[in-house]
C-alpha cells in the first residue's frame, strides 16, 4: 500500500495547522492520498488544542512581545510549545483503513513507529497511553494529539531533536501538565540530542522508516497539490484571526455572562 510523504521543511506555524486540515479533508473524500507530513517551524509556536483556553494554558502577552504563534489545531489534546528543533508529523490516513478507528489503538499503532525509530538509533522507547506520548529513559520524547475530520484521521506529533526549557516555561503556564509527576520539565523531557543524535536528516530517515513498518506500508515522496495549496490558502485567514485563537475563551465568557432578567407583562 503506498502513501505520500512530504517533508515541507521550515514553514509558518499557522500555515502548517492549515494545510494539514486542507490534507485531510482531501484525503478523507479519496481526491488526496493517504500521507504522512514532515515539517519544522520557522519561529517558535503554541500549538493548543481545540477544546483548550488560551487564558488557562499559555501566557498570552509574553507571546505576542516576543511573536510567538498561538496557533489553535483542529486536533484535540494539549498544548506543546514548538521551536525548529523538533520534526513535527502529521499521519493522515482514511478511516476504515490502516489507521484503526479506536483511539487508542490508533495512537498504539503510530506511536509505535516513534518507538521503532528510536530503537533503530539503540534507544528504548515505550508508548505512555495516559498522555499519547512516546517516553526514552522515562522521560517524554515525543507528544501527540489526534483527530477525526471528513472521513480522515490523524495523528500528529513531534520529536525532540533539542529543545528550549526556558522559553517554554515562559510561554506555557503549566509546563509539566503533560508530563509525569515531575519538579520541572527539564527534568521529564529528553531529547535527541542527549542522546547523541544530532544529523536532522537521519532522524527524518528513521523515523519515515519507522511510520511505514509501524502501519505496513511504503511511501512515495509526493508534493502538496496545486489545489490543496489554495484551500489552505483561503483556511490560512481562519487561523490567523483572533476569534478562532480565543473561541473557547469567548464562549466560557459568553456563559458566565448574567442573563438578563425578562420583563414581567402587568395583566
Amino acid at each position: 500500500m503506498k502513501w505520500r510523504f512530504i517533508d515541507l521543511g521550515m514553514i509558518d506555524g499557522f500555515y502548517s495547522a492549515a494545510l494539514f486540515e486542507t490534507i485531510a479533508k482531501h484525503v478523507g473524500a479519496g481526491s488526496s492520498p493517504e500521507t504522512i507530513l514532515f515539517w519544522r517551524v520557522r519561529s517558535p509556536v503554541v500549538y493548543l488544542g481545540y477544546h483548550q483556553c488560551v487564558e488557562d494554558e499559555i501566557h498570552a502577552d509574553f507571546c505576542n512581545r516576543g511573536n510567538i504563534g498561538i496557533v489553535r489545531r483542529i486536533l484535540g489534546g494539549g498544548c506543546g510549545f514548538c521551536d525548529e528543533n523538533q520534526i513535527l508529523y502529521s499521519v493522515i490516513g482514511r478511516e476504515a483503513g490502516v489507521i484503526p478507528g479506536d483511539i487508542q489503538s490508533a495512537y498504539t499503532k503510530v506511536l509505535t513507529g516513534v518507538v521503532i525509530a528510536l530503537e533503530t538509533f539503540g534507544e528504548a522507547g515505550e508508548i505512555e497511553p495516559a498522555r499519547n506520548a512516546v517516553y526514552s529513559k522515562g522521560r517524554k520524547i515525543s507528544g501527540n494529539a489526534q483527530g477525526r475530520i471528513d472521513g480522515a484521521v490523524l495523528v500528529n506529533g513531534s520529536l525532540l531533536l533539542d529543545f528550549d526549557f526556558e522559553l517554554m516555561d515562559k510561554v506555557l503556564k503549566n509546563p509539566t501538565k503533560n508530563l509525569r509527576p515531575v519538579p520541572s520539565a527539564r527534568e521529564g523531557m529528553i531529547t535527541l540530542k542527549e542522546m547523541g543524535i544530532t544529523d536532522i536528516e537521519t532522524v527524518k530517515k528513521v523515523l519515515r522508516q519507522g511510520f511505514e513498518k509501524a502501519l505496513g506500508i511504503q511511501t512515495e515522496d509526493g508534493q502538496v497539490t496545486s489545489f490543496e495549496a489554495d484551500v489552505a490558502n483561503q483556511l490560512l485567514g481562519k487561523y490567523m484571526q483572533k476569534n478562532w485563537t480565543y473561541r473557547m475563551d469567548i464562549k466560557r465568557a459568553l456563559r458566565k455572562k448574567p442573563a438578563v432578567p425578562s420583563l414581567l407583562q402587568s395583566g
